[in-house]
């Protein structure tokens, strides 16, 4: 207190000197400006600070103060769960200089506003105070990871910004980006906690466009491949169950699929071609329950040797379409 008593009669006995001086005048505002904010800072008063902070940009555009009031107006907005406009300041902080004295803050900060975007908070419609927060942020979000990504792209940091990224672009179904986000966390990464995670997302990608998109078996030669990568360099590691899963999924998918098929066929007396779906089940997907069905569906079409005389059914099968 004797300190802050002592700053204010020096400033005042400054200005009492020479009332007329109006950069004396200036400069005594400006620090009594300053020092409310940082009192509101400390003593977590989020609202005056707020309002501090743009009295003082408002007032003094041109002091190095002002900068400094743009990290404490993100801060500031943050608290008060206005993350699009803590964002925007931000962003405004770290474009008044390019090494500024909170950039490693502002940064975490960001990071954290992802978050909350990638959670489900919303912003203003119009980005106007008055107005409900109705719009959805996960353009925002990525937004944000990339710039982590790429102001610190060593940092543990940019790594759970590369995970939570490809997860957020799987939820929006952006699969080939999704792809891309967890593979350069896997690549640029490789020591990390989160590098398994990421090759279990790589899984969870491929198994959803299979289940969103359409069975390819190219995407399940793709995710063998992620897979035996995974084994190699995590052996023993414990979410490697978790990728067999995804792929088992995968398979199961790409069984039905040859499945529904097969019965169509079964269904329009064609059972030499029905027969043929069936026996490719057994033999590329023989542990899913596509397979068990084919199984007994064969007994029942009594093709028992199906396999040897797979390139007559299947000329059959063509003659069989053909002719529809």
């Amino acid at each position: 207190m004797r300190i802050v008593a002592l700053f204010f009669l020096i400033c005042f006995g400054t200005l009492y000197a020479n009332p007329l001086d109006p950069l004396i005048r200036s400069q005594i505002n400006v620090h009594v400006y300053y020092s409310k904010m940082i009192d509101y800072y400390q003593t977590e008063n989020w609202q005056k600070l707020a309002w501090s902070c743009e009295d003082l940009i408002a007032d003094f555009p041109t002091s190095p103060f002002a900068r400094e009031a743009l990290y404490y107006l993100g801060v500031a907005e943050y608290k008060l769960g206005e993350y699009d406009y803590a964002n925007r300041a931000f962003s405004d902080y770290l474009k008044e200089e390019l090494t500024p004295k909170f950039f490693e803050q502002t940064i975490r900060f960001k990071f954290e506003i992802a978050t909350e975007f990638d959670g489900g908070s919303r912003v203003h419609l119009f980005g106007w105070s008055k107005m409900p927060k109705w719009l959805p942020a996960y353009e925002e979000a990525i937004e944000i990871y990339d710039e982590v990504i790429t102001t610190m792209p060593r940092d543990d940091l940019a790594a759970k910004s590369l995970y939570r990224k490809g997860r957020l672009l799987l939820r929006m179904e952006e699969y080939k980006k999704s792809i891309d986000a967890f593979q350069t966390l896997c690549r640029r990464f490789p020591k990390h906690p989160l590098a398994p995670d990421g090759y279990v997302g790589i899984s969870d990608v491929y198994l959803s466009e299979c289940k969103e998109n359409f069975p390819d078996a190219n995407k399940l030669e793709l995710a063998e491949i992620n897979l035996r990568k995974f084994r190699t360099h995590f052996p023993g590691e414990p979410r490697i169950d978790e990728a067999e899963k995804r792929l088992q999924g995968m398979k199961e998918e790409l069984a039905n699929d040859l499945l529904e098929i097969a019965e169509f066929y079964e269904r329009t007396k064609k059972d030499k071609a029905a027969a043929i779906y069936y026996a490719t089940i057994l033999k590329k997907y023989p542990e899913t329950k596509a397979a068990k069905k084919s199984e007994k569906r064969l007994k029942v079409l009594d093709a028992p040797d199906i396999y040897s005389k797979k390139k007559s059914l299947q000329d059959d099968a063509i003659l069989v379409d053909s002719s529809d």
